[in-house]
C-alpha cells in the first residue's frame, strides 16, 4: 500500500524529508522571539512547552523545496508563519477564556489576560518585522493580508455566537478567513520560493485554500468526536460558547422543525455550565440527523479539490508528499 493511500498518516512521516529544514526553522524561531523582559521570555518558554505540530511551516517547506533544496528566506519565512499562528491561538484563547492549550495552561490562565493579550501583539508584530528585516515584501503583504481576514472573521463569529440560524455559506466564509486564509497564503510565499515553480502561486494558493478548509472542518467534527486528553482541550466547547459549527448547522437542516425547536430550547441558556449539561443531549443530535457524516463528505471533497488543483503544476515526489498533507488533514486523529 502507497503512503497516500495509508489512513491516519501521522505528520511525522511526511515532516521526515524535510528534518532539517524544519530543525533550522525551530531555531528561527527562537530567535526571532527572543526579547529583552523576562516575562516575554518566560511567556516564549511556556509557549514552546505545547509546540505545535507546525503543520503550517511544513507546507510552506514543501512549496518552497526546489532541486537546491530550501532558500534561507524560506526558513525564516516558515518560522513567520508559525508565529502568526501562535499568535492567533494565544488571542483565541484571550477571547474564550480557555483555561487549557495542548494539554497545558492557556497563556491567559497562567500568566493573566493582559499578558496574553501583550503577547499575541508582541508575536504578530515580531513575525511581520521578521520578514520587514529580510526584505520578504511579497510575504509581508501576504500575511498583512491574512491577520486582515483573520481579526474580521473573529468579528464575524462574534456576531453569529450562538446563532442557530447561520448558513453554511457563512460559516465557510468565517473558517476560510479565520483558519483557512493562513495555510493558502503558507503555501504562497513558499512557491514563491521555488523557482521550479515561478508563475504557480495562486495554484499552490488554491491548494492551501481547500487543505484549511479540511483542516477547520475536521477540527470541528473533532469537538463532537474527539478525545479530550487527545486533543488537549475540553470537547464540546463549540456548544458551550456558542459557536455553531458544520455538524450542528447540518444537522438541524436534517432535523424536522420539533426536533429543531428542541435545540433552539436548549440553546436559549447561554450560561456556559448549562450548556455543558445539555452537551450530550447536543451530540446525539448531530450525530442522529447526519451532521457528522455530513462534514465529514465535504471535507473529503475538499480534500478531492485540493488535490486536484496541484495535478496541472506538481510532480515527483512534491506532487506526492503534499497528497500526503491532504490524507493527515483528512485523517489525522488529533
Amino acid at each position: 500500500m502507497g503512503l497516500v493511500d495509508r489512513e491516519r498518516i501521522k505528520l511525522v512521516t511526511l515532516q521526515r524529508t524535510i528534518a532539517p529544514a524544519l530543525a533550522r526553522m525551530e531555531e528561527e524561531f527562537q530567535r526571532i522571539t527572543e526579547a529583552s523582559s523576562p516575562l516575554t521570555r518566560e511567556i516564549c518558554d511556556h509557549i514552546r512547552l505545547g509546540r505545535s505540530k507546525r503543520f503550517r511551516p511544513t507546507l510552506l517547506l514543501l512549496a518552497a523545496q526546489d532541486d537546491q533544496g530550501f532558500a534561507s528566506e524560506a526558513i525564516s519565512a516558515a518560522a513567520s508563519v508559525e508565529l502568526v499562528h501562535t499568535a492567533t491561538l494565544v488571542h483565541d484563547d484571550f477571547i474564550d477564556e480557555a483555561l487549557t492549550r495542548r494539554g497545558l495552561p492557556s497563556v491567559n490562565e497562567k500568566f493573566g489576560s493582559s499578558a496574553a493579550l501583550i503577547m499575541g501583539d508582541f508575536l504578530y508584530s515580531k513575525a511581520l518585522h521578521n520578514l520587514c528585516e529580510q526584505g520578504l515584501h511579497h510575504a509581508v503583504e501576504l500575511l498583512a493580508r491574512t491577520t486582515v481576514l483573520m481579526s474580521e472573521a473573529e468579528m464575524l463569529q462574534l456576531e453569529h455566537r450562538y446563532d442557530l440560524d447561520i448558513t453554511q455559506e457563512r460559516y465557510l466564509q468565517i473558517i476560510y478567513q479565520k483558519t483557512a486564509s493562513l495555510i493558502e497564503n503558507s503555501c504562497r510565499i513558499g512557491v514563491s520560493f521555488n523557482s521550479r515553480h515561478a508563475g504557480d502561486e495562486e495554484v499552490f494558493g488554491a491548494f492551501g485554500s481547500q487543505v484549511g478548509l479540511v483542516f477547520q472542518i475536521t477540527d470541528d467534527i473533532f469537538d463532537y468526536l474527539g478525545d479530550s486528553r487527545r486533543l488537549g482541550k475540553p470537547t464540546g466547547q463549540d456548544w458551550e460558547e456558542g459557536r455553531i459549527t458544520l455538524p450542528l448547522i447540518a444537522a438541524l437542516g436534517n432535523a424536522s422543525e420539533q426536533q429543531r425547536q428542541r435545540v433552539v430550547e436548549l440553546s436559549g441558556d447561554r450560561d456556559p455550565g448549562v450548556r455543558s449539561r445539555c452537551w450530550p443531549e447536543i451530540k446525539e443530535f448531530v450525530t442522529r440527523h447526519g451532521g457528522i457524516d455530513f462534514a465529514f463528505d465535504q471535507a473529503r471533497r475538499f480534500g478531492k479539490e485540493a488535490k486536484a488543483a496541484l495535478t496541472p503544476v506538481a510532480t515527483g515526489p512534491q506532487s506526492k508528499l503534499l497528497a500526503v498533507a491532504v490524507e493527515y488533514v483528512i485523517n489525522r486523529l488529533n
